[in-house]
């Protein structure tokens, strides 16, 4: 069973559902639900760490406490950040040459710089780039 397929059956009213389970999916699925659980309860999960709960006792235990919901709550899904891979400016690699020159640096002091002082590393390149590098 898989993850999400086991989290509906938790929060769902059906025994039914519930009783055809087994003990291998419970066990397979404890720590993610065990996560996603501490989100909303974060104290009982971490009682369940510290007693040391069989991943079956604990799949029981969160089920005791699904029941008070009607359905599965939207904590459950999580939002997650979204990475946009062409958020960095593109470098003109020839300012950036010459910035390292200038300043006897290497590559890796040169991204180290960039990483920890962005606005002015690119106020440095720009202001090479207009004066050396543009096109007329």
């Amino acid at each position: 069973m898989k993850l999400f397929d086991y989290i509906n059956v938790i929060f769902d009213a059906n025994n039914a559902k519930w009783e055809e389970v087994s003990e291998l999916d419970m066990a397979r699925n404890a720590f993610m639900l065990n996560r996603l659980m501490s989100i909303k309860f974060p104290v009982q999960a971490q009682m369940l760490n510290i007693m040391k709960i069989s991943p079956v006792g604990q799949a029981h235990a969160w089920r005791n406490i699904a029941k008070q919901f009607k359905r599965t709550p939207g904590f459950i899904y999580t939002k997650t950040k979204n990475m946009s891979s062409d958020k960095t400016k593109k470098l003109n690699e020839d300012a950036v040459a010459m910035y390292m020159k200038m300043n006897e640096i290497g590559e890796k002091e040169f991204k180290d710089a960039y990483k920890f002082n962005q606005k002015e590393v690119e106020k440095a390149l720009d202001i090479l780039e207009k004066t050396y590098f543009s096109k007329k």
